[in-house]
């Protein structure tokens, strides 16, 4: 009677913990909790100030669009085409969602599990939502084995021939969640051509793109030809938007967004109307995005060289806001978690993207830079 997946009774592995960090600080412990990525600086002021406006000349209020308001997409347009020279159009193109995760999830409802070998395929280290969304709607699954000798991303070449006919949805994420690590164009154009060989749609997770070390990040965006990607992005990270709940799903394929956008209307995900002129604002500003990358910048050279002088290996890292650590007298995720732990720092296992994960850590750094200051001085007395 109840839905298989449901009945294991299987608790969203962040959600777990970021209680273990809550529990150690309502104990009275002076805890650093670096388990979420939810950013703690402030929230673009152009937001705030438009949501403000809304609320003082508005004293009604009515559904919004699920698809979004026109204005706002109209704004992802004009955001798409600047930086990316890609003509999108509003609706047909791109509709709104709240954030990126409930689109991520919801995804798999466009289609049909009943036809057999067809699976959805997503890294064996990964988001936790992918296999949460396949496993909801009883879709079979792949897993494809990631490791540091891969570069965090699967081995396109690895996988047989007869192998991708059973491939439907390939969730791709880079920068990639837990690691930061990034693949080139070539990987991506590669895969876009298996893709378009076997009829599968490369599921794109963009919401990290904008946060970057040097240069911008390859994305599906770069890829104006093809059909064959769907883009989920988000002004969580890009803005310091996490509260707002603000994003956008993009393609050219224009089959795929018709029965997607029919599937969300009944399921009530429009985004608030003060929302959206919250995100227009955002989309429009791309000075506080630029500011926003600087500071993590800085972040990063700091708690990187903290780490690196300890002995810690940081695979990828120069993008986003999370460090994938490993360390070589520490072997297991366990180790690692109470090593940090005894100066206060509680970190995210491994373990919890994935049983691959075993041996890793990983550590978030969109927190203050006063907070940061704290953490160098406690990685400082880590070890020995």
């Amino acid at each position: 009677m109840i839905n298989p997946y449901l009945k294991e009774e299987r608790e969203y592995p962040l959600t777990t913990v970021k209680r273990l960090a809550m529990q150690l600080q309502a104990e009275g412990h002076d805890i650093i909790d670096l388990t979420i990525g939810d950013p703690q600086d402030e929230t673009f002021d152009g937001a705030r100030l438009a949501i403000q406006d809304f609320m003082t000349d508005n004293c009604v209020s009515q559904y919004p669009l699920a698809t979004g308001s026109l204005d706002y997409l109209q704004a992802v347009a004009d955001w798409v085409e600047k930086h990316y020279q890609l003509k999108l159009e509003p609706i047909k193109h791109i509709f709104s969602s709240n954030g990126s995760k409930e689109a991520i999830f919801l995804f798999a409802l466009t289609f049909d599990w009943s036809i057999a070998n067809k699976e959805i395929w997503f890294s064996s280290i990964s988001y936790p939502v992918y296999e949460a969304s396949a496993r909801t709607v009883n879709a079979p699954i792949r897993k494809l084995p990631v490791d540091h000798s891969s570069g965090f991303f699967p081995d396109l070449d690895a996988i047989p021939e007869q192998q991708w006919e059973k491939c439907r949805l390939f969730w791709l994420n880079s920068p990639h969640n837990p690691t930061s690590m990034t693949i080139d164009q070539s990987y991506y154009q590669h895969l876009l051509s298996l893709a378009d060989k076997y009829g599968f749609i490369v599921c794109s997770d963009e919401c990290y793109n904008e946060l970057y070390q040097d240069n911008r990040p390859v994305c599906s965006l770069d890829f104006s030809q093809s059909d064959r990607w769907v883009a989920f992005r988000s002004l969580s990270k890009r803005s310091h938007m996490t509260g707002f709940r603000i994003g956008a799903i993009l393609s050219r394929n224009e089959e795929i967004m018709k029965y997607f956008r029919l599937c969300r209307s009944p399921v009530g995900v429009g985004m608030p109307t003060y929302n959206q002129l919250a995100g227009i604002a955002a989309w429009k500003d791309e000075t506080h995005v630029d500011r926003n990358r600087l500071e993590y910048r800085q972040k990063r050279k700091l708690i990187s060289s903290a780490l690196t002088k300890k002995g810690f290996e940081i695979h990828g890292g120069q993008n986003g806001f999370y460090f994938w650590l490993s360390h070589p007298d520490y072997p297991t995720t366990t180790e690692l978690c109470n090593l940090f732990l005894q100066q206060g720092i509680c970190v995210t296992p491994g373990t919890a993207f994935g049983s691959d994960g075993e041996g890793y850590v990983r550590l978030v750094y969109c927190i203050s830079m006063d907070l940061c200051l704290k953490l160098n001085d406690r990685l400082n007395q880590l070890l020995p």
